[in-house]
């Protein structure tokens, strides 16, 4: 089923090779009351492959509706045609609220980043997520839509806001895949930014 699984996620790699996209395949497994999880991560934009990340994580539900996550990622990214290395462990607390007309889930992570060149430093990253609570249309699709900020204690400064939205489709045998648009604004010597990105998500 993995063989399977990951042949699905290049395929749609290969399809969505036109456009600034990202891949992410997601390997989740239940540990007793613990979730790990392992999170590749590729990105692609007009320069070409430019990013690469694998994220090691384990979760636990410390409350009916609380969770907390403790993940490490190794991350690169392509700068003068050299790959620059940044660690990242991470803590993250989330919280889910399921109505019966819609799931919500808000989620806050701190980031300590460790670059090369560059001083060490932290981050915060705070989602807010909106999901039908159940598949809609003959496709079966359950449409979502976050948004994320960015932001930097050291500074003071909320300098990058993501928008996403997309649809997870149905189960397969395969895993459960998503796709969704992410729109990205940065905040750069005054002026905000924009890129946008096609993300393939599949999890197994």
């Amino acid at each position: 089923m993995l063989n399977k699984s990951i042949s699905l996620f290049f395929l749609f790699s290969i399809i969505f090779g036109q456009f600034n996209h990202q891949d992410k395949l997601v390997i989740k497994r239940k540990l007793g009351q613990y979730t790990a999880t392992i999170d590749f991560d590729g990105r692609v934009n007009e320069t070409g492959f430019f990013h690469k990340h694998l994220d090691v994580g384990i979760h636990y539900p410390f409350m009916p509706t609380w969770s907390i996550g403790f993940k490490y990622r190794s991350q690169y990214r392509t700068k003068e045609d050299a790959w620059n290395l940044e660690q990242r462990p991470q803590v993250e607390l989330l919280k889910a609220i399921n109505r019966p007309n819609a799931k919500w889930q808000f989620r806050t992570r701190m980031d300590y980043r460790i670059r090369e060149g560059k001083d060490d430093e932290m981050r915060n990253r705070s989602r807010i997520q909106f999901k039908f609570p159940k598949s809609i249309t003959r496709l079966k699709i359950t449409p979502f839509i976050s948004n994320e900020f960015f932001f930097a204690p050291k500074t003071w400064d909320y300098y990058i806001n993501w928008i996403s939205f997309g649809f997870d489709l149905p189960k397969s045998k395969y895993g459960n895949p998503s796709i969704f648009y992410k729109y990205v604004q940065t905040h750069i010597d005054g002026d905000w930014k924009p890129t946008y990105t096609v993300v393939i998500k599949l999890t197994i």
